[in-house]
């Protein structure tokens, strides 16, 4: 006797690209990322130099706001509501000025061509709850949420995200398809037990096996390509054809 298992629910595909030495010494897309280690390195000091001048720069563009609004209109007439003003308000056009030049090397480099082929990216795919699992097409009743509560699946995705967050900058595709996904083979001897699944770097597996393949087509229901700078921001990129 043999049965299929499938988790109905969505899927997230990721790939990641940022400075390695081997993404360096790529034949076609090695001069990016060296040019981007430039920029993203100068983009490091400029946020540097904001942090130390930020405060300075605020009290010198408030007391001369405030004494500007005396010679106007009289002495304590007007003055810069001191809750309403934050130090936040001095920015960087230079620090500005680089994220647009990585912005704009980024956009001219990626299409869809390079997102698929660039081989020294970093991949990896998770699944996302709200999903069930299904045998030969019927649901059972086998209740996946412990898996996605679980201290291992956030610490999984936690983990990913600081260690790329240490970066002085990298590009991050994420697509999010719906659909039926099998294991390879699709089929298993037996009969099916809720005991043999396990969820392993956040994907659900039966039998070790991860349940990533689509038994059907797939619906895309987001798909997202943006830059992520040393100063904690984030952009879009326009996805384009080659």
């Amino acid at each position: 006797m043999s049965f299929e298992v499938t988790y109905n629910g969505d899927i997230q595909y990721i790939k990641v690209f940022y400075s390695t030495e081997k993404t360096r010494a790529g034949k076609y897309y090695g001069e990016f990322y060296k040019k981007m280690d430039v920029l993203a390195s100068d983009l490091k000091r400029l946020k540097h130099e904001l942090d130390e001048d930020s405060e300075k720069a605020a009290k010198m563009a408030k007391d001369a706001a405030n004494m500007a609004l005396a010679e106007r209109f009289g002495s304590l007439r007007y003055i810069i509501d001191e809750r309403h003003w934050d130090e936040d308000i001095i920015i960087s056009k230079m620090l500005d000025d680089r994220k647009e030049e990585m912005l704009s090397l980024a956009q001219k480099t990626f299409n869809n061509e390079v997102l698929l082929e660039e081989d020294g990216a970093e991949e990896y795919k998770i699944h996302l709850d709200e999903g069930g699992i299904e045998v030969d097409g019927e649901s059972v009743e086998t209740s996946v949420m412990e898996f996605f509560d679980s201290a291992e699946y956030h610490e999984w995705n936690e983990a990913k995200l600081e260690r790329l967050e240490n970066l002085d900058w990298f590009i991050l595709w994420s697509r999010t398809e719906a659909g039926e996904f099998k294991t390879e083979g699709g089929l298993h001897d037996g009969n099916y037990s809720s005991q043999e699944l396990k969820m392993e770097n956040c994907l659900l597996t039966y039998r070790n096996l991860p349940l990533i393949v689509p038994s059907k087509g797939t619906d895309i229901f987001s798909n997202e390509l943006e830059m992520h700078f040393v100063d904690e921001t984030r952009a879009s990129l326009e996805m384009k054809d080659a």
